[in-house]
């Protein structure tokens, strides 16, 4: 695709995998190889998030008596194990804010459950990567606009709750998300599609407002974002976002084409 005289191609990313998950295919490789510039939802690389995330949150931390696993049931505590195992510090500093920082942090470790780990995650590898070749990075969201995704303000009583309840159901929304690794490293778009969009019941005012919220209008402000950058520099950009954010309604893609800019191999 052309924006602006640069070159520009679209990845989807998930995150998290396998290490038998790679090599990846070449056409990740070729793109990667070909790019001046690698652009992620965040610019920053995962280690330095994880530092992000406590500093954005001290706002919310707790007094002594009100840290988390005092009030976790055995239940949960025992599945918080097992989602953290080998990260048990990050957990126990978790502990120590309030529900939302546990509650995001349970959503990212979720696919752990079915085999896949975030610390393979595609955007972390080719972060790496980029971070190793010198090349520039750069970002459409800012950091804490990721994390405001995720916050929610409610009585401790309530954030135990909502703990409580996504630690039981956590292994059914893990197995729930198998078709969508399945899809996405058999590199089957239209099956990826199909588990990503079924869900979604846009008749349901919860589910479209959240959608709103996490795809459309983080979509809109990437385009005008892409187009400010290659206005500003000419080159081949290679952009690295989870997959959704090319599915469903107001996509980036079509968001782009609406923008004059149509993907050579996209087809409605």
């Amino acid at each position: 695709m052309n924006i602006n005289g640069s070159e520009f191609t679209p990845a989807g990313s998930i995150h998290a995998a396998k290490k038998e998950n790679y090599p990846l295919p070449n056409a990740y490789i070729e793109a990667y190889k070909a790019a001046d510039f690698i652009i992620f939802e965040i610019e920053e690389d995962f280690e330095s998030t994880k530092e992000h995330m406590f500093t954005y949150a001290e706002k919310d931390k707790l007094n002594e008596d009100q840290y988390l696993n005092n009030h976790l049931s055995s239940e949960s505590m025992e599945m918080l194990a097992r989602l953290f195992q080998g990260s048990e510090e990050t957990l126990h500093r978790q502990f120590e804010y309030e529900g939302w920082l546990l509650n995001m942090s349970v959503m990212g470790m979720t696919p752990k459950l079915i085999g896949f780990d975030p610390e393979f995650a595609i955007d972390k590898y080719f972060h790496d990567l980029a971070t190793r070749d010198k090349k520039k990075i750069l970002g459409l969201d800012q950091i804490e606009a990721q994390f405001q995704l995720f916050e929610f303000e409610a009585p401790l009583e309530a954030q135990i709750s909502i703990l409580e309840n996504g630690l039981k159901t956590v292994e059914i929304r893990a197995k729930s998300e198998q078709p969508l690794f399945d899809a996405y490293f058999s590199q089957d778009r239209a099956a990826f599609e199909n588990a990503f969009l079924t869900p979604m019941n846009f008749e349901n005012p919860q589910i479209k407002a959240m959608y709103d919220r996490v795809f459309i209008a983080r979509n809109k402000a990437w385009v005008q974002k892409i187009i400010e950058l290659t206005h500003k520099e000419k080159g081949h950009y290679f952009m690295l976002v989870g997959c959704g954010h090319y599915l469903g309604p107001e996509n980036v893609l079509e968001l782009l084409e609406k923008e004059g800019f149509k993907p050579k191999d996209y087809k409605k």
